[in-house]
């Protein structure tokens, strides 16, 4: 039997290849295809290998290639499949795509009206029946926990009138949708054969790869759709089959950093400490993200797990307000969730700080607590908070209570990777079947206005990428940064030539809202207004290392020429000169205790004006390196032009008569130079160098 299991697209909205080339975006589809290769294993080991088809590399081909047909991405994969053919299409579903799947699946079976359509995953499983309902052309649905259920469709797959006895299976007999019982829940996930990513051919492609730990989550949210999928029942791998499938990955492929999937891994605290002891004793080196509660956790707890190679935790906090901790039924100590956050951060774990809005019985105070959360967590430098609109997810218990008062406004909810857009073929599927689509419609929010979050969404996630630090000084300053925003929209009310890109993701968004600041906000804050100035200056000096991160014209690096190595002393007549890509400014304020009084939300108004100058540069591995230089650093950086050399150098530096506390110039000339190019900030060729 010929059977093809194809992934749910999580990328098809980003239809801009600049934004969908992003290191962000590419991270999401470099992300191997989890749920369906543990099924495909199932099949393979019982000797029917599947092919496995992921459409987000498809959806990056299609980005990539010349338009073709209609020029939309549903014929671009219905010509891919022109020269396969199957017996049956598996798809895996997700509530954000679930239109575009039901878009492809209908056109595949126009192509191919003698196979089988089976849908499956957490979309498909909590709509069955109306999707089967609502669309002819699906043949049935395995909910839940498919690796049981498929198998034994596939047994009796010529036999249709025995389908009805198979668990967690709906269908379709004659004009009768028929659901039968839930299947079991899968106790002993060790059981279950290791993904066959052997049948995923872009793995060697992957930076990462998602293994899963474990299934369920004993807690209930009002919001979270986890439940219905696995019904509460939290299951574990064992330490030793989890670190198995990292020593096979990583033995074939070179990968030894891992998405390791449980929506609460720690809930269990002994398993978790289990797990990290086994990786320990192992001596092996791997590296590894999870997710967890912020009560689930603790200081020791964390040390342990960055100890064992943790290096990224998933934190979902959902709102900063202690009043919507209740109502959401998350009930989170948000004091200790800060402390939790601090406590990562300090082991150098980066936590991704996860937010919503928009609930039905929210206020302005509580997006007020949430957006100080954030900004919160923004003082930690490995802290990236998220910020999210609410979908009504089907089948959760605010999707339940609202159900009759769901309504379509096209704003839409990103708590799926929903993009920018949708298809006009996808929004006539959404308005018209809102039970089967329910996570693409708002929920009543009475204190609040749906379009007014979803700009101060996109105004505060994409403004702290651009100016991190002067968003919490900002935030700081003015009391809270919602109040900011109050004043740009009226700014922009009065500036009509203002136009916002997508998301505010066009950087002539931010110029105009630093126009704003420096002509309107600043001048009503006298003093107070200082460091918000100096963090501008510091933007427009060092904006252009971003710009220069975010793409390089073709990609092809310029060839340069070798430089001395670092282990290697600088000779008498080697030149030292500062990198291509060094940017220098002079600020108007020292900027290392800038940022420590917004760190530990002290008062920034108190710091003198001092006149420092700044070093930075990208580095190679990603990020950027600021050095503050000193007074004698800073001297030495002009008069290495590139040209001088090292005893040119000394000798202009001799002239400059700086108080160097009794040292000889020479030497203290050579000392300085070393130390700044360990720091980065001067270079030598190579063939320069001679040695002294």
């Amino acid at each position: 039997m010929r059977i093809c299991l194809i992934s749910p697209p999580t990328v098809t909205d980003f239809e801009d290849p600049a934004v969908a080339e992003t290191d962000a975006i590419r991270l999401i589809a470099e992300h191997a295809p989890l749920g369906i290769l543990s099924l495909a294993a199932v099949l393979d080991q019982l000797g029917t290998p599947p092919t496995v088809i992921d459409l987000n590399r498809l959806y990056y081909e299609f980005l990539r290639a010349e338009p073709a047909n209609d020029g939309s991405f549903s014929s671009f994969v219905v010509d891919r499949f022109e020269t396969m053919s199957f017996d049956l299409y598996g798809f895996s579903t997700i509530c954000s795509s679930y239109p575009l799947t039901l878009r492809l699946a209908r056109e595949l079976r126009a192509a191919n009206p003698r196979a089988a359509f089976v849908l499956g995953g957490p979309q498909a499983s909590v709509v069955d029946v109306q999707t089967l309902e609502a669309y002819p052309f699906v043949d049935a649905v395995v909910r839940g926990e498919a690796e049981e259920t498929l198998p034994a469709l596939l047994e009796n797959f010529s036999d249709p009138d025995s389908w009805g006895t198979i668990p967690g299976l709906t269908f379709r007999r004659g004009e009768q949708v028929v659901r039968t019982p839930n299947a079991p829940v899968i106790k002993d996930l060790d059981a279950l054969p290791s993904p066959a990513f052997h049948l995923y051919p872009h793995l060697k492609d992957c930076r990462y790869v998602p293994l899963e730990l474990g299934r369920g989550c004993p807690f209930a949210c009002e919001f979270c759709s986890t439940n219905d999928f696995f019904r509460r029942r939290f299951r574990l791998k064992s330490p030793e089959r989890v670190l198995a499938d990292m020593r096979a990955i990583r033995d074939e492929y070179g990968i030894r950093t891992f998405d390791l999937v449980h929506d609460m891994f720690t809930v269990n605290r002994k398993k978790v400490v289990a797990f990290c002891e086994t990786l320990l004793e192992s001596g092996e080196e791997f590296y590894w993200n999870c997710s967890a509660r912020t009560d689930c956790v603790d200081g020791e707890l964390i040390a342990l797990m960055a100890k064992a190679g943790c290096r990224g935790i998933f934190f979902g906090i959902e709102t900063g307000s202690p009043r919507m901790q209740k109502l959401v039924n998350k009930n989170l100590d948000l004091d200790e969730a800060r402390a939790m956050i601090r406590c990562a951060d300090e082991h150098k774990i980066r936590t991704a700080v996860s937010v919503i809005t928009a609930f039905p019985d929210e206020t302005m105070e509580d997006v007020e607590q949430s957006i100080d959360f954030i900004v919160d967590s923004l003082r930690y430098d490995y802290a990236e908070p998220q910020l999210h609109l609410l979908a009504p997810l089907a089948e959760t218990p605010i999707h339940s209570q609202y159900r009759s008062e769901l309504f379509l406004d096209d704003i839409y909810s990103d708590m799926s990777y929903q993009g920018w857009r949708q298809d006009p073929a996808d929004r006539e599927m959404i308005a018209a079947h809102p039970e089967i689509f329910p996570n693409f419609y708002g929920v009543p929010t009475p204190a609040l206005d749906r379009t007014y979050l979803k700009e101060l969404r996109e105004f505060v996630l994409n403004g702290i990428r651009r100016f991190r630090w002067l968003f919490v000084a900002l935030h700081q300053e003015s009391g809270n940064l919602t109040r900011v925003f109050d004043e740009w929209l009226q700014y922009r009310a009065l500036v009509p030539h203002v136009e916002l890109g997508p998301h505010y993701a066009a950087r002539g968004v931010w110029d105009e809202f630093a126009a704003f600041l420096r002509s309107h906000y600043l001048p009503k804050r006298g003093s107070a207004a200082l460091p918000i100035q100096a963090l501008l200056d510091f933007d427009d000096a060092f904006a252009p290392l971003g710009e220069a991160a975010a793409g390089n014209g073709d990609g092809t690096p310029e060839e340069a020429p070798a430089l001395l190595a670092l282990d290697q002393p600088l000779g008498t007549e080697s030149v030292p000169r500062a990198p291509a890509d060094l940017l220098v400014a002079e600020l108007p304020m020292h900027y290392q205790r800038l940022i420590e009084c917004l760190r530990s939300k002290t008062a920034p108004s108190t710091l003198e004006w001092d006149s420092v100058k700044m070093a930075a540069r990208r580095l190679e591995e990603g990020g950027t390196q600021f050095v503050q230089l000193s007074p004698l650093s800073a001297r030495l950086l002009e008069l290495c032009d590139g040209e001088r050399t090292v005893d040119e150098v000394a000798a202009l530096f001799a002239e400059l008569d700086e108080e160097l506390d009794g040292i000889p110039p020479e030497k203290a000339c050579r000392f300085g130079l070393e130390l700044l190019r360990q720091q980065g900030i001067l270079v030598a060729d190579a063939v320069s160098a001679v040695p002294s």
